[in-house]
């Protein structure tokens, strides 16, 4: 099976993403065909249902691209679900120790690495149209669990949770890291940038993917080079805003001539 972070040489790559916010499949699918490598379905503050996420999945994949879920939380229910529907990189929110990490992969792995229930009859494991054993054994390689790392109790854990087996790797929240370090919303902060560039670092290192999603400038150009090979930095409803604020504009100083 290939690996989603190589590309068809067997070379490291940057997983390149945006978010789809809106829940519009037709924009889960087309950031594929754009060119993105994966999309973002939000479920911790964004509003799908399972069924809806599920179906942004067919879009984005229908599209080229891979679905990345970010759940409510690392309880059994949540990370069972998005690996049912098929997702195949799964963000879990303000995971701040190597417990929690361990629960994750026990909740969404097959044994020998975790303990996930026995299903044949999810896109998670392609319908049971394959031997159970070989359906397991490709759904545990084709998944990627990160732990999000956004407190600085998560900061402070973070070589214990990427020594956690089975844990594809960790991926920095920068909004809630920066309240937690008491540099709110200052994404360009030299404190905040070292301190998302040491944990990138540190997890690479130790043989972890990292993450990131960040807007454009010196956080996301530090992350790079630092390593992170997951990023997120753009979306649909963003820069939908941004685009309609400038046509806005346009149109406007035409009305003015």
């Amino acid at each position: 099976m290939n690996d989603i972070f190589s590309d068809g040489t067997g070379r490291p790559r940057v997983l390149r993403g945006v978010t789809i916010i809106s829940g519009a499949t037709r924009l889960a699918e087309l950031a594929g065909r754009v060119g993105f490598d994966t999309v973002w379905i939000d479920l911790e503050h964004g509003t799908p249902s399972y069924t809806e996420a599920e179906a942004l999945c067919v879009a984005a994949e229908a599209g080229g691209a891979i679905p990345t879920i970010r759940i409510q939380d690392a309880e059994r229910t949540h990370v069972l679900r998005a690996v049912e529907i098929g997702a195949r990189i799964i963000v879990v929110p303000m995971v701040n120790d190597a417990e929690t990490a361990r629960q994750i992969v026990r909740h969404g792995k097959f044994p020998p690495l975790g303990a996930r229930g026995y299903n044949t009859r999810s896109r998670g494991v392609e319908f049971g149209l394959d031997d159970a054993g070989k359906a397991f054994a490709r759904a545990n390689e084709r998944t990627h669990f990160f732990a999000q790392i956004e407190t600085v109790a998560a900061v402070e854990n973070l070589e214990a949770i990427c020594g956690v087996e089975g844990l594809g790797g960790i991926f920095i929240g920068p909004g809630d890291l920066s309240v937690s370090l008491g540099r709110t919303g200052r994404m360009d902060d030299p404190g905040l940038i070292d301190t998302v560039t040491d944990c990138i670092r540190k997890a690479r290192r130790m043989g972890k993917h990292a993450g990131i999603l960040v807007s454009p400038g010196a956080m996301l150009e530090a992350a790079l080079d630092a390593g992170a090979d997951l990023i997120f930095c753009g979306g649909d409803i963003t820069d939908l805003a941004k685009a309609w604020r400038g046509l806005l504009a346009r149109l406007q100083g035409k009305e003015t001539q």
